[in-house]
């Protein structure tokens, strides 16, 4: 079987908005920082049909998300990016792809975006200034409650780990086609893995890896952990990943 790459096959980066409007709204949703631009461009490639946002992020639209300009109630995107949580929020959705990664590299990766960008890295000055453990205050507290107000009032729920989906890429995202109802298409699925990163992924930086995270930061952060695993496993859903666990 001849298999192809996304830059000779079109069937990969055509993409389209629904032909009819879809009468399931359903919703992507994680918490900042998590890769949800990035499990859009795998879902749009894989799929061949735009993802909507909750938002407007002109720079998204520029790369290509042309679903970032429709109204995200347009019904003419195959689901919805929101970091939204809340019962009212949550319940406007059918069913949801609920996106969870371990709470450090989140954190991290949103405090980056923050400081210097989709694509840039936080500074030194940044990760030792006054607005880093302010962030981590307001932030890992939200990081917890995102994914238990979604696992409360969810309707239908796929939840989805980040490292999984790096892990095992195309098992996964079989997974979340399958729940978008949408036929899978294998030669699709074979250039997505060949174009897996997109223009969204943070180029490895040359800084020294340093930990940001103080000792009471830590403790805080366990304890959300070991919160979220435990609804996670109430409701009949794998505990968070083996990585994420305090030692």
């Amino acid at each position: 079987m001849q298999s192809f790459t996304c830059f000779g096959d079109t069937r990969c980066t055509t993409r389209r908005f629904l032909p009819t409007k879809s009468k399931v709204f359903i919703a992507l949703s994680s918490f900042p920082g998590a890769g949800n631009t990035w499990v859009r461009h795998l879902i749009e490639h894989a799929t061949g049909y735009y993802t909507g946002s909750y938002y407007f992020d002109g720079t998204l639209y520029n790369k290509g998300f042309k679903g970032e300009k429709d109204h995200w109630r347009s019904g003419r995107t195959i689901c919805v990016k929101t970091h939204e949580s809340g019962k009212r929020e949550i319940e406007m959705y059918d069913s949801s792809i609920l996106l969870i990664r371990n709470p450090y590299k989140a954190l991290m990766a949103e405090f980056n975006r923050k400081c210097a960008g989709h694509l840039g890295y936080a500074t030194e000055k940044h990760w030792k200034s006054k607005e880093w453990p302010e962030f981590v205050n307001s932030y890992a507290s939200w990081w917890a409650s995102h994914s238990l107000d979604w696992l409360q009032y969810g309707k239908k729920l796929l939840v989805v780990h980040y490292e999984d989906l790096k892990k095992d890429l195309i098992v996964k995202l079989k997974e979340m086609v399958s729940f978008l109802g949408i036929p899978l298409n294998e030669d699709r699925l074979l250039c997505v893995e060949n174009n897996k990163d997109g223009n969204f992924k943070r180029i490895s930086s040359n800084q020294a890896v340093m930990d940001p995270f103080s000792q009471d930061m830590k403790s805080t952060i366990d304890g959300y952990i070991r919160t979220v695993d435990k609804a996670l496993k109430a409701r009949n859903f794998t505990g968070l990943p083996e990585e994420y666990m305090p030692r």
